[in-house]
């Protein structure tokens, strides 16, 4: 009895898997959309910092400020390391599961005409 129940269940269950699918590929496509204008922020922050860094090892004259200047350009260079690393396995995921940015998308709409077969084309 309890098989028949278990089997019940899996089968009832077998819709809403198909429709979590769908739903996980939304939610990783507004993600991916919202990241792809974090990012390039996150390295503008990173290059900022890296800068910052830079000018602060060239001008100072006292040692222990060279030393907070080496530390903020290796941090500078570590976090844009990681960043566009970041970057990269979000391109990955995304030509992985074939998903594309769902924020931002311009989608003009299309009036079948007899130039284009009736709207076959668009």
């Amino acid at each position: 009895m309890k098989k028949i129940i278990s089997f019940g269940a899996v089968l009832g269950s077998v819709p809403y898997m198909a429709f979590a699918e769908d739903q996980i590929g939304n939610i990783l496509a507004t993600l991916i959309g919202y990241l792809n204008y974090i990012v390039p922020a996150l390295i503008t922050v990173a290059v900022v910092y890296f800068i910052w860094g830079v000018i602060s090892f060239i001008t100072s004259a006292d040692e222990e400020q060279k030393k907070l200047g080496r530390s903020k350009i290796i941090n500078g260079l570590i976090g844009l390391f990681v960043i566009v690393a970041f970057w990269g396995i979000i391109a990955v995921v995304k030509n992985t599961f074939g998903i594309g940015n769902v924020t931002g998308q311009n989608i003009t709409p299309c009036v079948p005409t007899a130039q284009n077969n009736m709207g076959a084309d668009c």
